[in-house]
């Protein structure tokens, strides 16, 4: 873990020191103002930077003009348009109004709207920005209305296949899906807000998810990125899709009021960690791709399948929808299989309607969880189990070691493998030891004796 958190630091710093590079060097003169161009949009901008600098009516103007390692400075204002970054212009830097300027904070100031709603001018189709070259930088803008599903890819920021792209300092609303990474790779989100993602649906060839709202970010098959300090509200399917994550880092974001917080589907190496999120369906649900039927999401984190999935150091309460989880290995993707080789450490999980931690079981002779550990978690006042362990042949080899868990309304600790009496603890498939928890079901997966902590 420690490995895959440097490469993305010294990513980040590198790509940001480069996105600066590029935008200052031109700007100072000399021998290396010929590096670069920049471009402005509207031609009132009155920035300063833009003192003799070429002008367009549109963004999408202004990209066209643009050659590789260009600068566009979009003034305040509002651009009905979709606009499209194509493979031929990578290191392109896009400047609004509020570029550098953290998106979960009260911004002063005019903002530039890109709103892709009604009859835009541009072509990138359903999305605001289309991103189809590396290494693009989109930076402080305000990014809605992506929400045309008869048109490719609705969203806010559509990124197709591209690596290296960095999207910071957005308010990114109203949108079908806010970001969405197709086989993207080496992407940087930070600094944006994501609300109220819920309107229209997503293109008609974004494959699982057609027709589909309600994403702050969804995922396909991205890699070797980081989702980093970003605040999610109100969107009612998830905050975070991610279908086949690889080597991907969730770090220090915030969820309020989302349907849920994450949902994983078959990751590889991946992390979510030190994240915070409250209010889990609180405003409605939206429904989830790849599934049977119209399912939503059942957890704050919902697992399916993947290996080496670390959720550790995070802060989660409250999903009051009868059933509704902390941190679910989940059945709604059942052909996903088991999370191998997974680790839930270090969580906070409280006052959830349905059960702190859960492996399912989607079948008798199947399960979810396989391998994997379970520590240091401190799991109080959900409405069934602290941590329970599903009946299934599948749920087997497991570790649940220094958990708490007190004031579950049903069992603190229950693995309900000892009805398969399997050759762990208490005649379960699996090693509990050294946890606290009043109610055990068998006897003696947990011992009481350190109390009920409420806050």
């Amino acid at each position: 873990m420690n490995r895959l958190r440097i490469m993305l630091n010294a990513r980040k710093r590198f790509v940001l020191s480069a996105a600066l590079a590029a935008v200052f060097l031109p700007l100072a003169g000399g021998a290396n103002a010929l590096a670069n161009t920049v471009r402005c949009v509207p031609t009132t901008n009155p920035d300063p930077r833009c003192t003799g600098a070429p002008t367009y009516a549109t963004i999408q103007l202004a990209v066209t003009a643009a050659a590789s390692q260009d600068v566009i400075v979009v003034g305040p204002g509002k651009y009905n348009e979709t606009v499209l970054i194509p493979i031929s212009i990578p290191f392109l830097t896009i400047m609004g109004a509020q570029a550098g300027r953290d998106a979960r904070e009260d911004r002063h100031g005019p903002e530039s709207v890109v709103d892709a709603s009604g009859s835009p001018t541009g072509s990138g189709g359903g999305a605001a920005f289309r991103v189809d070259a590396y290494n693009v930088v989109i930076d402080g803008f305000t990014i809605e209305g992506g929400t045309n599903g008869t048109t490719a890819y609705a969203s806010g920021v559509f990124v197709n296949g591209a690596e290296g792209t960095q999207i910071l300092n957005n308010i990114i609303q109203d949108n079908a899906v806010g970001v969405l990474l197709y086989e993207a790779g080496l992407a940087l989100v930070e600094y944006n807000l994501f609300k109220t993602n819920n309107k229209g649906a997503a293109g008609t060839s974004s494959g699982e998810f057609l027709g589909m709202a309600g994403f702050g970010i969804a995922a396909s098959a991205a890699y070797a990125s980081a989702i980093t300090e970003n605040e999610f509200k109100g969107n009612w399917a998830a905050a975070m899709f991610l279908d086949s994550a690889n080597h991907t880092e969730v770090t220090r974001n915030t969820s309020k009021n989302d349907g849920s917080f994450a949902v994983f589907v078959a990751p590889q190496v991946s992390f979510f960690s030190h994240n915070q999120g409250q209010h889990f369906g609180a405003q409605g649900f939206k429904y989830l791709p790849l599934t049977t039927g119209p399912v939503h999401a059942d957890a704050a984190i919902d697992v399916t399948g993947g290996t080496s999935l670390h959720i550790n150091d995070n802060d989660l309460e409250e999903g009051k929808t009868p059933g509704y989880n902390g941190i679910a290995f989940s059945t709604i993707f059942s052909s996903a299989g088991q999370c191998l080789f997974c680790q839930v450490s270090n969580n906070r999980i409280k006052r959830f309607a349905g059960n702190g931690i859960v492996a399912e079981t989607p079948l008798p002779a199947e399960g979810t969880l396989l391998l994997s550990s379970i520590s240091g978690n401190d799991v109080e006042d959900n409405g069934n189990d602290g941590i329970l362990i599903e009946e299934g042949g599948g749920n087997q080899f497991n570790s649940l070691v220094d958990n708490e868990a007190e004031g579950n309304h049903t069992n603190d600790c229950e693995d309900d493998t000892y009805l398969l009496a399997g050759p762990g603890t208490a005649g379960t498939a699996n090693t509990w030891f050294n946890n606290f928890g009043s109610l055990s079901l068998p006897a003696g997966l947990c011992a009481p004796g350190r109390g009920h902590h409420h806050d």
